[in-house]
């Protein structure tokens, strides 16, 4: 099969364009459609009407398979889909929470004895802890 270029002139007949996997059909001596960049072959008639039967049959023999095959994918897809959101929330779960109150910015050990009274706290906490009529808990 001789291979011609997008904008040539050739004779009626069909042609083969490689790149896109189409064919043109030629009525009259004319260019080809496309630019230079497209390759073209011309196809027999004899060749055309010997594959394209067995071209069909392999297409309705194998689109049960490729109907399988379509089916598969997509519940492949979403079982990913699925298994990459478990994930995502496994690893939310999982990661420490952020406490900014927390800080330890000084390196000395606490004390033994515990934290130091804080005075206006203590008179607080006093405070809210009376009744309605002032006396104490």
């Amino acid at each position: 099969m001789k291979r011609y270029r997008g904008t040539e002139t050739v004779e009626p007949g069909l042609y083969f364009n490689v790149r896109q996997l189409s064919f043109k059909s030629i009525e009259e001596r004319g260019p080809l459609p496309g630019g230079p960049e497209e390759v073209y072959r011309c196809v027999p008639t004899l060749a055309l009407l010997v594959v394209g039967p067995m071209l069909g049959l392999a297409f309705v023999v194998f689109l049960p398979f490729i109907g399988f095959a379509m089916v598969g994918w997509l519940l492949a897809e979403k079982a990913g889909r699925l298994a990459a959101e478990a994930t995502r929330a496994a690893a939310r779960v999982l990661r420490p929470g952020w406490e900014p109150s927390l800080a330890f910015l000084s390196r000395s050990k606490p004390t033994k004895g515990g934290r130091a009274a804080d005075a206006w706290a203590e008179a607080a906490r006093k405070k809210l802890d009376r009744d309605d009529d002032g006396a104490a808990r």
